[in-house]
């Protein structure tokens, strides 16, 4: 039967095919990686590198940029496909996990801590971590609450205006 595995557990036909195709894409993050890498190397020059003495603003950023390009370049050249496991539908949810707190940096910018944080905890909470309506909100609320209370009343962190700052102050 096509897409299963035999009584020895070894794959058949199918699932080997398919699973070849899945591993191809194994060179896609370090080809990420390297892409970054480049546009980090680019953007700290624009920063200005200094010299030794005097270092610029963009010399660690530049060494950090190196060798995270280095890397990925040993990476994308020389690391065979056999170390990885093939892409599942679990793979889709730890880049959706990523995609997320990207959109958590916009939210954080636009709305400030308390609505991103809250709608983050929300999402994972729910959406990743399964949890009923009742434990999400709660959970995200009192999260919320403990982190605001954690960085911005004990610890000081200056965080920008939020919605919540403008309606109540």
């Amino acid at each position: 039967m096509p897409g299963s595995t035999s009584a020895s557990g070894a794959p058949t036909e199918g699932t080997a095919d398919r699973g070849h195709r899945w591993r191809q894409l194994h060179r896609v993050a370090p080809l990420l990686l390297l892409a970054l890498g480049v546009v980090a190397i680019i953007g700290s020059r624009g920063l200005g590198l200094g010299e030794l003495t005097a270092p610029g603003p963009g010399l660690w950023p530049f060494i950090v940029s190196l060798l995270l390009t280095g890397t990925a370049a040993v990476l994308v050249l020389l690391d065979p496909a056999e170390d990885y496991e093939p892409w599942t539908r679990g793979t889709v949810r730890i880049i959706a996990g990523l995609v997320s707190l990207g959109v958590f940096i916009l939210l954080f910018q636009a709305f400030g801590f308390v609505v991103s944080a809250f709608l983050m905890l929300v999402l994972w909470l729910k959406v990743f971590g399964g949890e009923s309506w009742r434990l999400t909100l709660v959970l995200a609320a009192s999260g919320t609450t403990v982190m605001y209370l954690l960085f911005v009343e004990l610890l000081g962190v200056p965080f920008p205006d939020g919605l919540v700052d403008v309606i109540g102050g």
